[in-house]
């Protein structure tokens, strides 16, 4: 297998390896994790058994052929020509960092693109991925093979897409937890306990979620399901349609992809 160093051990390189790793596609003997902060060398220590831990970035590089990029954007000029990442396939999940960025500064000329989102920690993430022309079509096979391990990936051709899909899948797990928070606020508003109204508005979100995905059916068909005439649904659905609730999100995606191509130039 292809010896792997996860640049950075914070939330997203240990999510990474727990994914690879539980999912059996990476030994936890063909990774190591390069992480300067000493406490979190110790979690990861602890946390991943068998794990190689190190501080040192050319140790990493050196022992490795794949290097997933998992730290801060301010960071990458760390991993400049001499460290080495120029000869090595690169995986970058950092935010707002273009392939040009990351070629600038490394000088590597096989280079993937990442963004997983917030659910890649418990393996139900969405990633949209997209490679230099220097990156075969084996590697790109690996690539889709370890991006699978933390949920559904979809490689796009342009990388233009990638600002596009964070808007929406990389923004889009905040959209639902602001929904939560204001469902689970709004029940106990008319007089439900905290406890069973976060229990019955996850489990409602989750349930129409994998409802939808399994129907196959057409959203606005689905919520005409739940709508009778003169109802309880009806009634609520009239005042967040008064209330501009769908312009809101296509305004707050928009205003995303907005911010998403300025980071892009900057």
């Amino acid at each position: 297998m292809t010896k792997i160093a996860v640049i950075g051990g914070g939330t997203m390189g240990a999510t990474f390896i727990r994914a690879v790793t539980s999912a059996g596609v990476v030994a936890i003997g063909d990774l190591m994790v390069c992480e300067v902060v000493s406490e979190r060398r110790d979690w990861l220590t602890n946390e991943f058994l068998g794990l190689a831990v190190t501080s040192d970035l050319a140790e990493a590089v050196g022992c490795s052929e794949l290097l997933y990029l998992s730290v801060k954007p301010q960071d990458l000029s760390s991993l400049n020509g001499d460290s080495g990442a120029n000869s090595r396939l690169l995986i970058s999940i950092l935010a707002g960092s273009t392939i040009a960025e990351v070629q600038a500064s490394t000088g590597a000329e096989r280079i993937v693109r990442a963004m997983p989102n917030t659910p890649a920690q418990i393996g139900r993430g969405f990633t949209a991925w997209t490679a230099t022309g220097g990156v075969t079509s084996e590697e790109r096979a690996l690539v889709s093979r370890l991006l699978d391990t933390m949920g559904e990936q979809l490689y796009v051709v342009d990388e233009s897409a990638i600002d596009k899909i964070t808007a929406v899948s990389g923004s889009g797990p905040a959209y639902v937890f602001l929904i939560i928070e204001a469902m689970i606020n709004a029940a106990v508003n008319i007089g439900l306990r905290p406890d069973d109204a976060r229990r019955m508005v996850l489990q409602t979100l989750s349930g129409s979620a994998e409802f939808a995905r399994e129907s196959g059916e057409h959203p606005a068909m689905l919520k005409d399901m739940v709508t009778s005439p003169g109802g309880t649904t009806a009634a609520g659905l009239r005042v967040l349609e008064q209330r501009g609730v769908r312009s809101a999100f296509i305004d707050a995606v928009a205003a995303a992809h907005q911010r998403a191509e300025e980071l892009g130039r900057q």
